[in-house]
């Protein structure tokens, strides 16, 4: 196994994939167990997509809810997340504003009624996007919200400061899943806040992004998911990393890559 660290691993990382439901599963984690969540609910997109552009259809969940229903349902995971993690933790929540019937819906929205502090809103420049009907300026942006864990934070390395609150990168095109976002996403997150080993969570495990990250950065990892079919592939993927994620995590890293004894 790879780890990129700037610490000698002792041994090869934890690997915890879970399948069922992400709320229930937070639920069953110890208490201040947790250092770093790095994650992408799905949209609640009503079944928007199609035609020109990929609908989003995921292996065992449907993403069309009530809108009242999904915030709910969100709230609760991050306040669930929020006792699990450990204080002055992290968890960074990639979403995006959606236009559904003339209307916007911002992750602000939820985002304020749960128990963590907000501390940053990081714009994604994705680079492209899908509106091209000429109603809309193509919105090629998503959100990542760095929250924290009481009053106390991270001091992120000069390095990590210099990125900025804008990140520019285009998005996983060559992941069959069918909401990826790229290995640079929560390569970036991780570096920025856990100098040390740690535990990382994806609740949204999907296809395995946020394990891959953490396993080559030396942190064990947990990562929940309904499809079994998600957990299998993902598992392959992070226990055995592709040439592809190896050379995308490279230019992404900060530090040199480390081999962990065996």
């Amino acid at each position: 196994v790879l780890c990129y660290n700037k610490r000698e691993p002792k041994e090869d990382p934890m690997i915890d994939l879970r399948q069922g439901c992400c709320l229930e599963l937070a639920r069953e984690l110890e208490d201040n167990s947790i250092d770093c969540t790095v994650t992408s609910p799905p949209y609640n997109k009503c079944g928007q997509g199609g035609g020109l552009f990929r609908k989003i259809e995921y292996d065992t969940f449907d993403d069309t809810v009530p809108e009242e229903e999904y915030q709910r349902q969100q709230v609760a995971l991050l306040n669930t997340l929020y006792q699990k993690t450990t204080e002055g933790g992290s968890l960074f929540y990639n979403h995006k504003v959606r236009y559904y019937k003339g209307g916007a819906i911002s992750p602000w929205a939820w985002l304020t009624q749960t128990d963590w502090h907000i501390r940053e809103e990081i714009v994604w420049n994705r680079g492209s996007g899908p509106e091209i009907s000429g109603y809309r300026f193509i919105q090629t942006d998503e959100r990542i919200y760095w929250l924290c864990k009481g009053a106390k934070h991270p001091r992120l390395p000069r390095e990590c400061a210099n990125w900025t609150s804008v990140w520019k990168f285009g998005p996983d095109m060559k992941n069959d899943h069918p909401a990826p976002y790229p290995l640079i996403l929560p390569t970036r997150c991780i570096q920025a806040v856990m100098p040390e080993k740690g535990v990382v969570l994806d609740p949204y495990n999907g296809s395995g992004t946020t394990g891959v990250a953490a396993t080559l950065l030396g942190h064990d990892y947990i990562g929940f998911d309904l499809s079994r079919k998600y957990l299998n592939e993902s598992r392959n993927r992070i226990e055995t990393p592709t040439p592809r994620d190896i050379k995308k995590f490279t230019e992404a890293s900060l530090t040199p890559a480390v081999t962990a004894e065996p």
